[in-house]
């Protein structure tokens, strides 16, 4: 067998077990979607004819999808991404202070600068003007 019919059974096999995950889940089921899916080029599904007719049989199948969604997960207010949140929050709280000095140092320091560059072209036309060149 040849590297690359390797490739094509290979690449073949995710193509059915994307598809196979996709329909257990209820995912809307179409070319691109198992391509994705799977990691594969869309070229790769068409290469593969047998595939592509059973996507596209799969795609006029309705998918099962359950009455209900699963609890918490359709808010997002499930006990672990509050938590999460929570841990989110307190590790960004203790940095504000840390930031807080060095931006209005840097604040302060680019003042500065704008203040010599102000100075430097102020110097630069008396000499100009001494010299006699515009």
């Amino acid at each position: 067998m040849t590297p690359r019919s390797t490739d094509a059974l290979l690449a073949s096999a995710k193509i059915r077990k994307a598809l196979r995950e996709m329909q257990k889940k209820g995912l809307d089921i179409n070319i691109n979607a198992v391509a994705n899916y799977a990691h594969v080029a869309r070229k790769t599904i068409y290469n593969h004819p047998d595939l592509e007719q059973g996507i596209r049989a799969a795609a006029t199948t309705a998918a099962p999808r359950s009455a209900e969604p699963p609890p918490d997960t359709a808010t997002g207010n499930s006990s672990i991404t509050a938590a999460l949140r929570d841990q989110l929050r307190s590790q960004k709280h203790p940095y504000g202070a840390d930031i807080a000095a060095p931006k209005s140092q840097i604040k302060q320091l680019q003042q500065e600068l704008a203040a010599a560059h102000g100075e430097l072209q102020r110097l630069r036309t008396i000499t100009a003007a001494q010299r006699g060149t515009p």
